[in-house]
């Protein structure tokens, strides 16, 4: 009879988890969560590695009146993480509108491909805007370790079927809410590359 319960009782641990572990259409996988973070991670360090050692002077040169300067291009970098997230997090009140994976993954590179392509010029919303919010890369580099950490939390927890809802955004096309953490860190590269043009003017201080 013990056995028999035991038997019972094992089965019930199993069938209930395992109904935890289901995922439902539009769920991240675990490999998407895996992607997103290490992408995160990446851009974080490429970015990371660029400023860690920049003087003042660097940090604030500016090549053109109407160009931004390193601290200014960070600034944006930050200002739009948190903008990015609240995006994918909203989608949710979209079009439910789940798609195949294939479908899903060339999205993936669209939305990288786009994002990183430096001839096309955009102008960042004004609440976007810098503002001199760091003076040294010591002051953004401590808050932005943060945000990001703050991010990758949020891709490794979220329930929301992220990959379920869609909603179309100009010349993305219709993307879900996982293609939005993808454009987090495609960002961070686009502006990475700007950053790059500023480090390699001839005029930049040594």
């Amino acid at each position: 009879m013990k056995k028999y319960v035991s038997t019972i009782t094992l089965m019930l641990v199993w069938i209930i988890g395992s109904s935890f572990n289901t995922l439902k259409e539009g769920d991240l996988t675990k490999e998407d969560r895996k992607y997103v973070i290490s992408y995160l991670k990446q851009s974080q360090k490429e970015l990371f590695s660029r400023i860690k050692d920049l003087s003042e002077e660097q940090w604030t040169f500016k090549a053109t009146d109407t160009t931004w300067s390193p601290a200014e291009i960070c600034e944006h970098i930050f200002k739009a993480e948190s903008s990015l997230i609240s995006r994918a997090d909203a989608m949710d009140t979209t079009n439910w509108s789940p798609r195949g994976e294939d479908y899903v993954q060339e999205k993936v590179q669209f939305v990288i491909d786009f994002l990183q392509n430096r001839e096309r010029k955009f102008n960042a919303p004004e609440r976007l805007q810098p503002e001199s919010q760091f003076s040294t890369p010591k002051a953004f580099l401590s808050e932005f370790k943060q945000k990001r950490g703050e991010t990758i939390s949020y891709v490794n927890d979220v329930e929301k079927p992220l990959k379920g809802y869609y909603k179309d955004f100009g010349p993305l096309g219709e993307i879900s809410g996982y293609h939005w953490l993808v454009f987090i860190s495609a960002h961070t590269q686009r502006h990475i590359k700007q950053l790059d043009e500023v480090l390699e003017n001839p005029d930049f201080p040594i």
